[in-house]
C-alpha cells in the first residue's frame, strides 16, 4: 500500500461540500438505523409503536445526542479530549441531524416503526446511489478502481442468493423453483453488477438494489407485523416479521454503512479499508450485542422483580454517575493510537462511553430543570400461602426532587478527592516562594494538629476534661473560627487567579503557593470544625442554616472556579505553564469534591440536613431498592429483599480471598524462585492443574466431610469459605506462577549485580511486575466461585429468604484462651444468593420464581462487580508500572 493511503486525510476538510456532508450524514443514519435494528430485535422497542409515543421515543434519543455530544463538544473545546479525527466529527454532527429529522417526521406524520425503519432503508439507498452516480460522471473527485474486487463480488452473490431464496420463498409462494431460481438469478444478478462496473457504480449500484429492496419490503407491509413463514412441514417452526424485520434493517445497515463510507472515502484502496473498518465495528456492536443478550436473558427474566419499588431523585442519579463520567473523561482523553486513517474510529469508540453517559446526565438534568418525572410502570408476581400468584403493580421511578443522600455524596466524592489528588502530581517549588505564606501554613497545620488533640481528649473524657467546661464554653466559637479561617483560605486561592494585570496562566503559576495552601488549609481547617463540632454538639447557625456545610458550599465554589480558570488558562499557555496548571485544575477539582464531602459528614454526624435554595443533603436521600437494601418480608403482600443472600455471598468471597490469595502467592513465589526446579516441582504443577479441574462438588465433599465435623460439626459460614478457598487457591497458585516466569530475567540479574539479597529482589522487582497477571488469575478465580452451588448446599445449607444479615464484623471476641479471637456469626449457616436460585429456581423450594431469577441477576451483578474492581486494580498497577 502506498503512503498516500496510510496517511491521515481529513474526512471533513474546509473543502468540504455538500456531497460530503449528505454521506456523513447517511453513514450517521445506517449507524442509527443499526441501533434501532438491535433495540427492536430485543423487543426493547416494538415494531408497533406510532403516533405521540414513536415521536416521544425520538424526542428521547435526540436529548440523549444532544447531552452526548455537547459533553463530548465541552472537553473538545478545553482540549481535555482531543477529538482530532474531523470525520468523528462530521459523522457526529449527522447523528444530530438525522435525529432532528426523525423526531420531526415522527411529530408531524402518523408512521410505525416498522414503516420508518423501511423508509430510512429507502433514503440510505437512494443518497448511496445518487453518490455513486456522482462519481460515474465526474461531478465529484473519487478514485475508483476499475471493479470493486473479486471479494466483494463473491460477498454481494452470497448476500444475493440469500435473499433470493427468501424473497423467493416468502413472496412467490414457496416451492424448489421459487427457492433456487430466485436465489440463483438474484445472486448472479449482484455479482455480476459488482464485478462488471467500475468500482464507484459496481459499489453503489448493488448496495442501492438491496438496501432499497428490504426497505421497500419493509415499509410497504409486505412483511409486517402479522407476516408469518413456514420453511417447510418437515420444520416444526415459523418466522414471524417481529423476527425478520430487524433482521433486514440490520443487513441493510451493515451493507449501507459499507457503501456509504467506500463513497465518502473516494473508492480506492483507502474507501476500501474505511468500508472495512466500519463494516467490522458494526459487526463487533453486533457480537458485543450477542453476548449482552445472554446477559439480557437472565435481566429480562428478573429485572421485573428486581427492580419494583426502585425509586431514585435526579440529582442523586447524577451524583452516582459523576465518577463514572470522570473515568470515562479519563479514558476519553488518551490518544487514538497512530496516525493510521482509522484511527478515528478508534477515538470514536473511546469518546463513546463519555458520550452514552453525558446523554444520561442530561437526561437527568432535563428532569430536574422541568419537574418532570420519568417512570416505567410494571406489574410483579408474588406468590402468597398456598402458593397462589399475586400480581401487584409497582415502577422504576427517577423523580425530580433534587436531595441526595450523604452515603451517596461521600463515597462519589471520596472517590473524586482520591482521583484527582492522584493525578495532581505536586506544586511544591512551583512560582516564587512567600515568607507569609509558608508562616499561614506552617500555623495552619499546628492549629489542625492542636485542635485534633482538643477533640481526642473531648471525645474520652466527655465535654468537660479535667474538669474544664471547654465543649460548652468553646465549642461554637471554635467552630465558627475555623469555618471562617478555612472559607478565608479557599476565597484567596481564587483571589491569587483574579487579582493583577498579568495573564491568567502567569499568575496561576506564580502564585501556585497560594493556590496550595489555600486550598489544602481550607480543607484541613473545615474537616476540623466538622469533627470538633460533632464531638462538642456545638453547631453555630447562620439563620435557619447549619455555618459548616453553607461555608463548606461557598469554598467548594470557590475551588470550582480555580479548576475552570486553570483550565481554560491551559488551553493557550506554553507547555511548562499549561503542566503546572493543569495540576491546579486536578487540585480545585479534588478541593470542590473534598468540601461537598465535608458538606456531607457535617449531614451524617448531626443528623441535620442541610438545605441550599431547591437542593439539599438527607440522611437518606431518595434511593430506594427493596430488593437490595432490604430483607425478606415474611408477611404481607410486599415481599422483601434478600439483602442477607447479598451479605452472605460477598462475605464467602472475601473469606476465600483471604483464605487462598497468600498461600497461592508465596506457594508461587517459593516454587518459582527459591525451590530447584525439577521433578518434585512439576509434580506440584500437574497437581495443582489437575485441583483448578476438579469439579466442585468434589469440594463440597470435601468440605462436608473433613471441615464440618472439626468446625461445630454444623453448616457455617467458615466451612463455606474455607470450600471456596480450597478451589480458588488452584488458579491463583498456576497464574501468579506463570506471571512470576513471565518476569525476564534481566531484572533479576539486574537487581543482583547491585547487591540486592534475593529476597529484596523478590519484593521489590519481581512481584510488582508480576502483580497485574496475579490480579488476573484472582479475578479469574472469583468470578468462578462467587457463583458456586454445589459446595454451598453441602456445607452451607443456608435458611431462604433470611430477615437478617449475619454480622461478621460485629462478632469478634476477644477471650482469654487459644485462639484468644473468637466469632460466633462465622460458625453460622447464613444466606447465599447460588442457594437461593437453585432453590427457587431448579429445586421448587418455597418462593417465587421471579424473585429466584430477580436473585439470579443479583448474583450476576456481583459477580461483574468483583470483576470490575479486579480490573480497576490490575489496571492501576500496571499503569503504575508502566510509569515507573
Amino acid at each position: 500500500m502506498s503512503e498516500g493511503y496510510v496517511g491521515d486525510r481529513a474526512l471533513v476538510s474546509t473543502e468540504s461540500n455538500f456531497y460530503d456532508w449528505g454521506l456523513d450524514a447517511t453513514i450517521a443514519l445506517t449507524i442509527v438505523s443499526f441501533l434501532l435494528g438491535l433495540l427492536t430485535l430485543v423487543r426493547a422497542v416494538s415494531l408497533g409503536t406510532s403516533g405521540v409515543a414513536l415521536a416521544e421515543f425520538f424526542q428521547f434519543l435526540l436529548v440523549l445526542v444532544v447531552g452526548a455530544i455537547g459533553i463530548v463538544g465541552l472537553f473538545s473545546w478545553l482540549n481535555v479530549v482531543p477529538v482530532t479525527a474531523t470525520r468523528v466529527r462530521g459523522v457526529g454532527l449527522g447523528l444530530l441531524v438525522d435525529l432532528v429529522a426523525l423526531a420531526a417526521l415522527t411529530a408531524m406524520v402518523e408512521l410505525s416503526m416498522a414503516t420508518l425503519l423501511g423508509l430510512v432503508l429507502v433514503v440510505q439507498a437512494l443518497i448511496i446511489g445518487t453518490a455513486g452516480l456522482a462519481s460515474w460522471f465526474g461531478f465529484v473527485d473519487t478514485e475508483p478502481s476499475s471493479t470493486a474486487g473479486l471479494l466483494a463480488g463473491a460477498a454481494f452473490g452470497l448476500v444475493g442468493l440469500l435473499v433470493g431464496a427468501a424473497l423467493g420463498g416468502t413472496l412467490l409462494g414457496g416451492g424448489s423453483l421459487a427457492y433456487y431460481g430466485s436465489a440463483i438469478v438474484v445472486g448472479i444478478g449482484f455479482a455480476a453488477l459488482t464485478l462488471g462496473l467500475r468500482e464507484d457504480i459496481g459499489t453503489t449500484l448493488p448496495v442501492a438494489l438491496l438496501v432499497g429492496t428490504l426497505g421497500l419490503i419493509i415499509a410497504t407491509g409486505a412483511i409486517g407485523l402479522g407476516w408469518t413463514w413456514k420453511p417447510g412441514p418437515r420444520i416444526d417452526g415459523a418466522f414471524t416479521g417481529q423476527v425478520v424485520v430487524p433482521l433486514f434493517v440490520l443487513l441493510g445497515s451493515i451493507v449501507g454503512s459499507w457503501g456509504a463510507a467506500k463513497s465518502r472515502a473516494g473508492y480506492g484502496a483507502r474507501g476500501r479499508q474505511y468500508g472495512a473498518y466500519l463494516t467490522i465495528y458494526l459487526n463487533a456492536v453486533m457480537i458485543v450485542a450477542i453476548m449482552v443478550s445472554i446477559v439480557a436473558f437472565v435481566t429480562q427474566k428478573g429485572i421485573i422483580y428486581a427492580f419494583h419499588g426502585f425509586t431514585i431523585g435526579a440529582l442523586s442519579a447524577i451524583v452516582v454517575l459523576t465518577p463514572l463520567v470522570v473515568l470515562a473523561l479519563n479514558f476519553a482523553r488518551s490518544k487514538a493510537g497512530t496516525n493510521e486513517w482509522h484511527a478515528g474510529a478508534r477515538q470514536f469508540i473511546r469518546i463513546a462511553p463519555l458520550a452514552a453517559l453525558g446523554s444520561l446526565v442530561a437526561l437527568l438534568v432535563f428532569l430536574l430543570v422541568s419537574g418532570e418525572t420519568f417512570d416505567i410502570p410494571f406489574t410483579y408476581t408474588v406468590w402468597i400461602e398456598g402458593r397462589q400468584a399475586e400480581v401487584l403493580d409497582s415502577a422504576f421511578l427517577i423523580t425530580s426532587e433534587p436531595t441526595v443522600g450523604t452515603l451517596l455524596v461521600v463515597f462519589a466524592g471520596g472517590f473524586l478527592v482520591w482521583y484527582f489528588l492522584r493525578r495532581y502530581g505536586s506544586l511544591r517549588g512551583v512560582g516564587t516562594r512567600r515568607d507569609r505564606v509558608t508562616s499561614i501554613e506552617r500555623w495552619v497545620g499546628l492549629t489542625i494538629g492542636a485542635l485534633f488533640l482538643l477533640v481526642l481528649a473531648l471525645a474520652v473524657e466527655g465535654k468537660a476534661p479535667f474538669g474544664v467546661p471547654v465543649a460548652t464554653t468553646l465549642g461554637t466559637p471554635l467552630v465558627a473560627l475555623l469555618s471562617l479561617a478555612g472559607l478565608g483560605l479557599s476565597i484567596a486561592a481564587l483571589g491569587s487567579l483574579l487579582v493583577g494585570d498579568d495573564p491568567v496562566a502567569n499568575r496561576g503559576y506564580d502564585r501556585a503557593q497560594i493556590l496550595r495552601v489555600g486550598i489544602f488549609g481550607g480543607l484541613g481547617l473545615l474537616v476540623t470544625a466538622t469533627v470538633l463540632e460533632h464531638v462538642a454538639a456545638a453547631t453555630p447557625m447562620v439563620g435557619p442554616t447549619s455555618l459548616v456545610p453553607l461555608i463548606a458550599t461557598v469554598a467548594a465554589v470557590a475551588s470550582l472556579s480555580v479548576a475552570v480558570l486553570t483550565a481554560a488558562a491551559a488551553r493557550s499557555a506554553s507547555t511548562e505553564f499549561g503542566r503546572v496548571l493543569n495540576r491546579e485544575s486536578g487540585l480545585g477539582l479534588a478541593g470542590a469534591a473534598g468540601f461537598v464531602v465535608i458538606a456531607a459528614l457535617h449531614v451524617a454526624l448531626t443528623g441535620v440536613p442541610f438545605s441550599l435554595g431547591p437542593v439539599s443533603i438527607g440522611i437518606t436521600g431518595t434511593l430506594s431498592w427493596p430488593m437490595l437494601m432490604q430483607a425478606y418480608i415474611p408477611l404481607g403482600a410486599e415481599p422483601g429483599g434478600i439483602l442477607p443472600a447479598v451479605v452472605g455471598t460477598v462475605w464467602l468471597v472475601v473469606g476465600a480471598a483471604i483464605f487462598a490469595i497468600p498461600l497461592g502467592v508465596g506457594a508461587a513465589i517459593f516454587l518459582t524462585e527459591y525451590a530447584e526446579q525439577g521433578r518434585i516441582t512439576a509434580l506440584v504443577e500437574i497437581a495443582t492443574n489437575s485441583l483448578w479441574s476438579t469439579p466442585s462438588v468434589v469440594f463440597g465433599l470435601f468440605g462436608a466431610a473433613f471441615l464440618i465435623p472439626r468446625l461445630g460439626s454444623k453448616e457455617s459460614i467458615l466451612a463455606g469459605m474455607l470450600t471456596l478457598g480450597f478451589m480458588l487457591l488452584p488458579l491463583v497458585l498456576i497464574t501468579s506462577r506463570e506471571a512470576i516466569k513471565s518476569v525476564p530475567t534481566e531484572y533479576r540479574d539486574a537487581s543482583a549485580a547491585l547487591g540486592v539479597s534475593q529476597w529484596e529482589t523478590v519484593k521489590s522487582v519481581v512481584l510488582p511486575a508480576a502483580l497485574p497477571g496475579v490480579i488476573t488469575g484472582v479475578i479469574l478465580g472469583i468470578g468462578r466461585v462467587a457463583g458456586e452451588t454445589a459446595p454451598l448446599i453441602l456445607v452451607m445449607s443456608g435458611t431462604l429468604n433470611s430477615t437478617q444479615a449475619i454480622d461478621v464484623l460485629g462478632g469478634f471476641q476477644f477471650i482469654a484462651e487459644p485462639p484468644f479471637i473468637y466469632n460466633e456469626a462465622l460458625l453460622e449457616a447464613t444466606a447465599a444468593l447460588p442457594t437461593q436460585v437453585w432453590a427457587v429456581i431448579a429445586a421448587g423450594v418455597s418462593g417465587s420464581p421471579s424473585m429466584g431469577w430477580a436473585s439470579a441477576l443479583i448474583l450476576l451483578i456481583v459477580v461483574l462487580t468483583f470483576y470490575a474492581v479486579g480490573i480497576i486494580m490490575r489496571t492501576f498497577f500496571r499503569r503504575k508500572l508502566n510509569h515507573e
